[in-house]
């Protein structure tokens, strides 16, 4: 992982002299915003810039972690340095300084959200920028494969909830429900597909989009691990969308974690499996939060 960001650094590095140029990551070829439902290839390698440049700060801060883990404490101050460098540097370089883009695309706001790359005021106008491209379009995302896994939680974790249900239910193209309407019983790597189409057909198969189940499980079910192999582990459910029911289960390394509520008749109920030798702290709609240990539990509360 080291070897890798050197290397990044380095044609990084190239970009330009000065204080934030030379975080900018744009060499030697990035495929931007990949597979994006609007413009072609052109269109999406133009905004390789920005896309390369949040994970690149991404990249660091994830390093910066496995080394604090590992107890290297060196490394995890280097990479954690390097990851806020590369931060200042994106909103400098990309942004009015007050957190919209010199040239606004959906991916390029999801990013710095998901990757904690905005702060503060800065954070929740990218927030506000992003709720209104998406609500242009008609509640339809726009983000290629880098952006995509991410569009749900950068909305919902930034007090878009509604929008984000919108976005995940909405059945018209570019859209997860609307391939299940054209018969999908998998995801694929196009959002529509002609099965007869003669020569390179897309995958019908295929992770970029199917990332979206990542949220079903940690927002719509709230389940989250919070410690390595879900030792520890949170469920937060996040309500919207008109769902009055939702329930999921993870296979841990010391059992099943899982995770079932129901809204009705104004209450919210909550039931929750916490395996042997795990911890789960559960926070209701209200705010309220409950320690648990192993064991079945099932909660209410008003709603």
């Amino acid at each position: 992982m080291k070897k890798y960001l050197k290397a990044v650094k380095f044609w990084a590095s190239l970009s330009g002299p000065g204080k934030y140029r030379r975080h900018i990551w744009k060499w030697l070829f990035q495929f931007g915003d990949w597979c994006a439902p609007e413009g072609g290839v052109m269109d999406w390698m133009k905004r390789g810039r920005e896309i390369a440049t949040a994970y690149y700060a991404n990249s660091c801060r994830i390093v910066s972690g496995i080394a604090r883990i590992l107890g290297k404490s060196e490394d995890a101050k280097y990479y954690a340095l390097l990851s806020q460098k590369i931060a200042a540097s994106f909103r400098h370089v990309f942004t009015d300084g007050k957190g919209t883009l010199k040239k606004e695309f959906q991916t390029g706001y999801v990013l710095p959200l998901a990757f904690g790359i905005a702060k503060g005021a800065e954070r929740k106008t990218m927030a506000q920028n992003l709720d209104r491209l998406v609500r242009e379009r008609g509640y339809h995302l726009s983000t290629g494969f880098t952006g995509t896994p991410h569009i749900i939680f950068a909305l919902a974790d930034s007090g878009k909830a509604e929008t984000a249900y919108k976005l995940l239910l909405q059945d018209t193209a570019p859209a997860w429900l609307a391939c299940i309407k054209e018969g999908a019983t998998t995801t694929w790597e196009e959002w529509t597909i002609d099965p007869k189409k003669e020569g390179n057909i897309p995958s019908f198969n295929h992770y970029a989009y199917g990332a979206v189940g990542d949220f079903l499980y940690r927002r719509v079910a709230g389940i989250e691990p919070t410690a390595g192999g879900y030792k520890c582990f949170s469920v937060r459910p996040v309500l919207g969308g008109g769902l009055t029911y939702a329930k999921a289960s993870v296979k841990t390394p010391y059992g099943t974690a899982e995770s079932e509520w129901r809204m009705a008749d104004g209450k919210f109920t909550l039931k929750v499996t916490v395996p042997v030798s795990c911890t789960c702290r559960v926070t209701m709609p209200s705010g309220k939060q409950i320690s648990l240990h192993s064991g079945e539990y099932e909660m209410e509360e008003a709603v």
